[in-house]
């Protein structure tokens, strides 16, 4: 059985994750879909930054692990590989950017 609470090869992400004002205007300023925020959660690496902060990105381990996933629906998507989020104690996300 999955561990991942979405299901397999589907583009739909559950938004589960409260958002700030400015997670929220930085995720829609900068095209990120909220699926790739929910993969980034699920998949992507964790990296503690201080406090209770912490940051999510794919690697390319973590990315190759969801496109197996996610299949030929993820086909087209590649560039959100380079999406990273900062996520506070609470869970709320901080902030959606790019890796330059």
């Amino acid at each position: 059985m999955s561990k991942s609470p979405f299901g397999a090869g589907t583009l739909a992400g559950r938004g589960a994750a409260p958002q700030t004002r400015h997670g929220q205007r930085r995720q829609a300023e900068r095209c990120v879909p909220q699926f790739i925020i929910d993969a980034l959660i699920d998949f992507g690496e964790e990296r503690f930054l201080g406090g209770e902060c912490r940051s999510y990105s794919f690697t390319k381990a973590t990315w190759k692990r969801y496109a197996h996933y996610m299949g030929p629906a993820i086909a087209g998507h590649e560039r959100f590989r380079n999406v990273y989020l900062v996520v506070a104690g609470d869970s709320s996300i901080i902030t959606v950017a790019w890796r330059h």
